[in-house]
């Protein structure tokens, strides 16, 4: 009787932690599942999106919550058709995961026009953060890699590196080029600001970029799950959704371009972001 109880109750034990990492999985995140988002949410006034709620970005997952794809995107128009940008569901994004490994890449479904890769490999650690980025070519010819560092589970550093660049210790006028990106968060977990440096063998010289993010609100961020897609990187960051974006171009400690944009978001009554 004592061995079949002992045994009743490592069957209980085994089901119970298989549910509950089954939960870990499906959910690593914890963050909010958005399928379907409007174009015109965070690109206000854009000739691009012209504020038609018709547009839509529409996103999917795998079992373990993970995107796996966004559908919508942008095509551009050859010179000839006016050099601009439209909106279109045939173009979509894919995101390939082998292990810690993410493949991202961006594709056609029209057999009217094609689109470029935008090739990007991601490596993550153990807490599904970004650990290294690469980006490649056409060709598969990697143009640069970033290195991601992380503070109280916060991206505190990107460094940007170009391996293939070429190099030559001998010649006074040949360097290193890499980037520094440096992040700032106030106490609620929203990132406040970033400074951006160009930089010959570790050296800070010529462009400087200082981005801060201002007038969060108290909603959720239905961006969380989309760090991975360039165009949500900055907003994912943030436990609330910022609503000011100052952007300051230096060059040689010089000011070369400012410029500010404001959102104005639509809320339910829970005071909940509307997307």
């Amino acid at each position: 009787m004592k061995h079949i109880i002992k045994f009743l109750f490592i069957g209980i034990f085994l089901v119970s932690c298989s549910k509950t990492e089954n939960s870990i999985e499906n959910n690593p995140f914890n963050e909010p599942l958005i399928k379907k988002m409007r174009t015109n949410v965070f690109y206000p006034g854009s000739p691009l999106y012209n504020n038609n709620p018709d547009l839509t970005f529409n996103f999917e997952y795998d079992t373990y919550s993970r995107l796996i794809k966004k559908i919508g995107g942008d095509l551009t128009i050859p010179i000839s058709s006016g050099n601009g940008k439209v909106f279109t569901d045939k173009i979509y994004t894919t995101l390939v995961y082998s292990g810690q490994n993410v493949t991202v890449e961006d594709f056609s479904s029209s057999a009217d026009f094609s689109t470029v890769l935008n090739t990007k490999y991601f490596t993550l650690n153990d807490l599904n953060q970004i650990e290294k980025k690469e980006i490649a070519n056409e060709n598969n010819y990697l143009l640069k890699k970033q290195t991601f560092n992380y503070s109280d589970k916060h991206i505190t550093e990107i460094k940007t590196f170009f391996p293939n660049l070429p190099y030559v210790p001998t010649d006074p006028n040949s360097y290193i080029l890499t980037y520094l990106e440096k992040f700032d968060y106030d106490i609620n977990g929203n990132l406040i600001s970033s400074e951006y440096f160009r930089q010959q063998n570790g050296i800070n010289k010529g462009e400087r970029i200082i981005r801060t993010f201002e007038d969060y609100d108290n909603s959720i961020n239905p961006c969380k799950r989309l760090q991975l897609l360039d165009e949500f990187f900055y907003r994912s960051l943030s436990k609330n959704n910022y609503r000011k974006y100052t952007e300051i171009h230096y060059y040689n400690e010089i000011l070369a371009s400012e410029s500010t944009t404001t959102w104005s978001f639509n809320y339910d009554g829970k005071g909940q972001i509307i997307i």
